[in-house]
């Protein structure tokens, strides 16, 4: 039989240190658990399990240690009442509970004789017949555990733990078997066997601190701290020196985790427990919790009652707090005498409660008898409290002391210094102040912060921007401070370090897009499957997932989500207007890649569009406007359509357009589309015949102006046949076109139609009609529309070139003056 690992983790979950010491099994069911192991039937974690079964667990919880209550003083003296009455009587040996019969007491008897004498297989067989009758005696198992001690420890171990199974009340066997975990090196283990220990004997102080000393030495704060939470809630004022001893031990550790509720609730242990060992330690500690935890009335109290500081109340005038009628202070004496500490403690609580006007003579006579050099933590602690209370002048009277002392003219100083001037409203010494801030602790983000913006109050941008800097290659990256760099780039103009500090923002969160071979692994719907893409693209390449020398960043949540985005918006704008189409193409890519702007995926990918198109990258583009022309059917997408097609170095649009033209109703736009690419491309019968039909079912301006050009296009082919008919069904179609765009736009009308007759050299035709452009007035919406619409300089500049080609350059002089020339 051996021990187990499963068996240490059962023993951990299952075994406590409740306070019940009644038997959870009956003797029949030990009997039975026992039998059942030596027959095999059931396994030693099985069987250590079952009797483990209902110990009661101990759940830790923030309310572990009680904080001392009302009635607790009388429960004090009712303990010490009853430990005089238990001293006096005479104490009666306890009788031994019988575990086995008269006739097998004496059995064992010889069996440890026979042990005692080395004849082991005797005492062995003379142990297991014992067994076989009372199998929930434990002295058979202590004797075979002591005969395979020498010779088979595991076996010893395990005789030893069912003993101590059998006799839960007996704290020494499960002390001695934390022990023997001890000396195999199981800490856990031995842990668990304390508490055993424990639950069998409460009051005994040693096993909580062997067990603590273990529990810390583990790293389980948590268990350290009930530990002694429970000890501390076992011990009585007869114990005072431990109380104290402990409960600061606790303090300690409760403090190092910011708990400090719990250190609250464990010094009021020893100011409930035991008053009369207060020391002016204990108070100390006391009111330094109470003022972090805001209870500065209490820390009050507690200074009034324990020491000789005197506060006096006006009993006639009430304040509302939480409720409560609060009696008014109306001064406040401390003796000379008083620990410094606490005499600057009752300073700060009277300063928190705005009773500044009460001691005002005690700051003046505290800054005056104090020495800043041995004192300088507490004028610092005082300093705080008036700056929380707005009162700066007032905390400058205690910070130039400090600022001229040898030992606190600490970076921490200055920085309080700085703030109480920007309080005053005097920027230009803050200035200062920050600038020696920054120069005693140069990687101070705070400081850097705050002068950054003092030097933007008087424009003193580029001393902004040096203040901010931060080297990515010894500093942990401040996103906030890289944001306010970054825009105080764009003010300033700086765009190539703009790009740059704006880059290195976003690639908190985003991927670095190194070559344009991975913009294929961001044609993915969601963030996370472009992720992996491009995940698997570096690893088919052999390439890191993550940059070399990759900067480090802070868990800042600044800038804000929405702060950021619009920066991406920004250096996208700057980009665009820079001309700097590849750049906006790797910015708008770059983003794709970011969990942040998940739910600007869209908008995103219609900058990522636009970049494509700018950067005539029609490959990308194409598969982008895909999927966007699929999803949304809009003419400024199909428009964007066009636009991407027109660029195309292939032929995959064809195959697109011809999937979704079956899809599509007799009119639409891919129809159009579609023709206005075979005209593009030359195949013009292809064009004719489809605007042809879409001009049945919905005939428009539009469509007859691209019928005629497509006839005109025809017409002026090399090896066209029947050429004058096509030049007058180009025309017919021409003048079907001027009807049907009315009158407010004859004049576009007008023009197109003599391009249409200058393109065929037609000159009188084109002459005439550019003539008619000019001549006829424009129509209100022109001239509403003056510099868009407005066709007569184009009509003119036509003319002029007419005129050049016949030699008239006296006429054509006179178009170009009178209608271009400014």
């Amino acid at each position: 039989m051996e021990l187990t690992e499963d068996f240490e983790g059962e023993c951990s979950a299952n075994m406590s240190d409740g306070d019940s010491e009644d038997d959870v099994l009956t003797t029949e069911e030990k009997d039975n658990l026992t039998q059942q192991f030596l027959s095999g039937a059931l396994t030693f974690s099985e069987y250590s399990l079952q009797m483990d079964r209902n110990t009661d667990n101990d759940a830790y919880d923030d309310d572990t240690l009680r904080a001392p209550s009302k009635n607790d003083d009388e429960i004090i003296i009712k303990q010490v009442a009853e430990d005089k009455k238990a001293r006096r009587r005479v104490p009666s040996r306890r009788k031994r509970k019988r575990n086995l019969p008269p006739a097998l007491e004496g059995l064992m008897g010889q069996a440890n004789l026979y042990y005692a004498h080395g004849e082991y297989d005797l005492a062995k067989s003379i142990c297991m017949e014992i067994i076989r009758q009372v199998p929930s005696a434990p002295d058979p198992f202590l004797t075979l555990a002591l005969i395979y001690e020498s010779s088979d420890g595991d076996k010893a171990f395990q005789y030893s733990l069912i003993a101590a199974y059998l006799s839960p009340k007996d704290s020494a066997q499960w002390e001695k078997l934390a022990n023997s975990s001890l000396k195999l090196g199981n800490i856990k283990q031995a842990i668990t066997f304390l508490s055993k220990a424990i639950q069998a004997d409460p009051t005994n102080v040693e096993l909580y601190e062997a067990r603590a000393k273990l529990q810390e030495e583990n790293g389980d704060t948590r268990a350290f701290l009930k530990g002694y939470a429970r000890l501390i809630n076992q011990l009585g004022p007869d114990n005072s020196e431990k109380i104290v001893s402990y409960a600061k031990e606790l303090t300690r550790k409760f403090i190092e985790e910011n708990n400090y509720e719990q250190a609250l609730k464990a010094m009021e242990q020893i100011f409930t427990k035991c008053p009369s060992f207060i020391t002016l330690e204990e108070i100390n500690i006391m009111t330094d919790i109470l003022i972090t935890l805001k209870q500065f009335r209490k820390c009050l109290d507690i200074l009034t009652q324990y020491t000789n500081i005197k506060i006096e109340y006006i009993d006639t005038e009430f304040q509302i707090e939480n409720d409560n009628e609060i009696r008014m202070i109306e001064s406040c004496e401390i003796p000379n005498d008083i620990f410094v500490d606490l005499k600057a403690k009752c300073i700060v609580a009277l300063i928190e409660l705005s009773y500044i006007d009460v001691i005002d003579e005690l700051l003046n006579d505290f800054l005056i008898e104090e020495n800043p050099e041995v004192s300088g933590d507490l004028f610092l602690d005082i300093v705080e409290a008036l700056m929380r209370q707005k009162k700066y002048m007032c905390a400058l009277k205690y910070l130039e002391p400090l600022i001229n002392s040898q030992n606190y003219s600490l970076a921490a100083v200055w920085l309080r210094y700085a703030e109480c001037w920007v309080g005053c409203k005097q920027l230009k010494k803050a200035i200062i102040s920050y600038e020696i801030v920054v120069k005693l602790s140069p990687l101070h983000l705070e400081a850097r912060l705050q002068l950054s913006t003092l030097y933007k109050c008087f424009k003193q941008y580029q001393m902004a921007i040096d203040i901010l800097h931060q080297d990515p290659a010894v500093e942990v990256l401040d996103s906030d401070a890289l944001y306010r760099k970054t825009m105080l780039l764009y003010k300033v103009k700086n765009y190539d370090e703009f790009f740059q500090s704006g880059f290195q923002l976003l690639l908190r969160h985003c991927e670095n897009i190194r070559t344009k071979l991975e913009l294929l692994a961001l044609m993915r719907p969601s963030v996370g499957q472009r992720i992996e893409a491009l995940h698997k693209h570096r690893l088919e390449r052999a390439e890191p997932l993550k940059d070399d020398n990759a900067p480090t960043y802070s868990n800042n949540q600044q800038p804000t989500v929405e702060a950021e985005f619009n920066l991406f918006l920004l250096m996208c704008k700057v980009a665009f207007d820079l001309n700097k189409s590849s750049l906006l193409e790797r910015i708008c890519f770059t983003a794709l890649t970011s969990k942040k702007f998940e739910c600007k995926t869209r908008y995103i990918i219609f900058l990522c569009l636009v970049s494509c198109i700018h950067n005539n990258n029609s490959y990308y583009g194409f598969n982008l406007v895909r999927d966007m022309v699929r999803e949304t059917c809009q003419s400024n997408l199909w428009n964007l359509l066009n636009i991407v097609i027109q660029r195309a170095d292939d032929s995959r649009h064809n195959r697109f357009i011809m999937r979704l033209l079956g899809r599509e109703d007799a009119f639409s736009y891919l129809h159009i589309l579609n023709a206005n690419n075979c005209l593009v491309s030359g195949t013009y019968k292809y064009a004719l015949n489809d605007y042809v039909s879409l001009f049945k079912v919905g005939p428009s301006s539009l469509l007859a102006l691209l019928i005629a050009v497509t006839f005109l296009q025809i017409a002026c082919q090399k090896f066209t046949a029947k050429k004058h008919k096509l030049v007058t069904q180009a025309y017919a179609f021409f003048k079907k076109y001027a009807e049907m765009r009315g009158d407010d736009m004859t004049q576009e009308s007008n023009y197109n139609i003599a391009r249409a007759l200058h393109q065929l050299g037609l000159l009188s035709g084109a002459v005439h009609f550019y003539k008619l452009v000019l001549g006829s007035p424009p129509s209100k919406l022109i001239l509403d529309n003056l510099e868009r619409l407005d066709l007569s300089r184009e009509a003119a500049y036509n003319l002029h070139l007419i005129y050049m080609q016949s030699n008239n350059f006296e006429l054509a002089r006179i178009y170009l003056e009178n209608y271009i020339t400014i």
